[in-house]
């Protein structure tokens, strides 16, 4: 992946960022950039004016979507046990879950030129929040395995927009550290959520409820997005 030519501009560099422009393929790959000169990727940034909201916002969902999807995905195998399944058969379960995961990655990235991030993201969300409390009132191994199914093609195909649509909220001063914060959200999520899943399996929670408290995430998640800007379209800063 190439400097963003911004970025390279911003240092001085600015036939390095024509030669991206041209890789790239643009009509303008003979501009001259004019950048801001203020400091680039100052952590405090993210929490002044306009940015603060979106910054809280953005952390809360990071962790929020994280430890929704981890802690499903850690335990899956252990939870579908506690269903009746052999271990053998939890694993194909969860094998044939992750297939489900391909389409639902490139419907969302089809969809969003069209209808934006937000709302394909908004979608997709309470589409895996509904597929997951499917999955956790399931009666029979059809119910589980459509209810999951579900869940999988929609939460990968949120992620696969978030990922994209996370990476647009700030200037391009700030773009590089914004996303590293988000990805340090995510981190903190991935180390507690298994060890809490682990905790409530423990106390003998059972699959439903624990289902549900994981469920219970991904439905904050679709309200932490809410108030979050539509990027699709928009000329990056």
């Amino acid at each position: 992946m190439p400097e963003s030519p911004y970025w390279l501009a911003a240092r001085g560099r600015q036939e390095e960022a024509r030669q991206v422009l041209r890789e790239l393929g643009s009509p303008d790959h003979d501009a001259t950039f004019t950048v801001a000169t203020e400091r680039v990727g100052r952590p405090l940034d993210l929490l002044r004016g306009r940015l603060t909201k979106i910054t809280v916002a953005m952390l809360l969902l990071n962790f929020a979507f994280n430890w929704g999807y981890w802690g499903l995905q850690t335990w899956l195998p252990t939870l579908l046990q506690d269903k009746g399944l052999t271990f053998d058969a939890s694993l194909g379960f969860a094998a044939l879950s992750a297939l489900m995961m391909i389409p639902g990655y490139v419907s969302a990235s089809l969809l969003t030129g069209r209808f934006g991030r937000k709302k394909v993201f908004l979608v997709y969300v309470v589409a895996a929040a509904l597929g997951g409390l499917w999955f956790a009132l399931a009666d029979s191994t059809f119910e589980l395995y459509a209810g999951n199914f579900v869940l999988s093609f929609f939460s990968l195909g949120a992620w696969g927009v978030w990922n994209t649509w996370n990476g647009e909220f700030y200037p391009t001063a700030l773009r590089g550290t914004g996303y590293s914060w988000a990805t340090a959200s995510q981190l903190v999520a991935t180390t507690v959520a298994p060890s809490a899943v682990g905790a409530l399996l423990a106390g003998a929670t059972g699959f439903t409820a624990t289902m549900l408290v994981i469920n219970a995430f991904m439905v904050v998640t679709a309200l932490l997005a809410v108030p979050l800007p539509e990027t699709e379209g928009r000329g990056l800063e």
